[in-house]
């Protein structure tokens, strides 16, 4: 049988099972950081108030959290790895890493914001090229950076290693690639909404500073 072009490699397994990775365990575990901060009972509350240091929000991300009319009622359970980002970084009063919010931490930086930073990073990582493929080595640096802030976050939420242990199986779990592509595309999905929030952002920026 001839091989095809689009059959599955080992770097288009490695950016899959990254995408995973961020989907799965990192999301939730963000979800819980956020639960800590701010319990699901307090967050429309709170996000009122806090709702001129947020920056711009994607319209999706504005109907959630601050519906018209109404407000949050969910668990988090429906918020990304975007939305998480900007919430942690936002409203929860957490001091900013090192080198500041938006840049990458120190490498000795063990800090709560530094290793939400490394999640927004490695997410970015895996969605940068056009192509869903990772080659070995930028897949184990990814791989390793991320299991050390979970492994810190499960310290910081005291919760047993939960989410390290789920990090480990996730690493030689078998792998679907029908099913698993799936991953790429919400990753990307989400990163698109980010770039073209910043796009908005940038233009509005230029027309008040008298730009454009």
């Amino acid at each position: 049988m001839a091989s095809s072009s689009y059959a599955s490699t080992e770097e288009t397994t490695n950016a899959c099972r990254a995408c995973r990775l961020l989907l799965g365990p990192c999301t939730d575990e963000l979800r819980d950081v956020l639960l800590h901060h701010v319990p699901p009972s307090t967050f429309p509350h709170v996000i009122i108030n806090k709702r001129i240091n947020l920056p711009r929000l994607t319209a999706q991300q504005m109907n959630l959290i601050l519906p018209r009319g109404s407000s949050y009622t969910g668990n988090y359970d429906d918020m990304d790895i975007s939305l998480l980002y900007i919430l942690l970084r936002n409203i929860c009063g957490l001091s900013p890493h090192s080198n500041g919010w938006g840049n990458d931490p120190d490498p000795t930086d063990r800090s709560l914001s530094a290793n939400i930073e490394r999640i927004r990073i490695a997410r970015n990582q895996c969605v940068h090229s056009s192509s869903p493929v990772l080659s070995n080595a930028d897949f184990n640096t990814i791989w390793t950076n991320v299991r050390s802030a979970v492994a810190d976050f499960d310290s910081f939420l005291s919760n047993g290693n939960k989410y390290e242990k789920e990090v480990d199986f996730l690493r030689y779990e078998t792998m679907d690639p029908a099913r698993d592509s799936n991953y790429i595309e919400e990753l990307r999905k989400q990163a698109e909404e980010d770039a073209e929030t910043r796009k908005i952002v940038l233009g509005l920026k230029r027309k008040y500073n008298g730009w454009v």
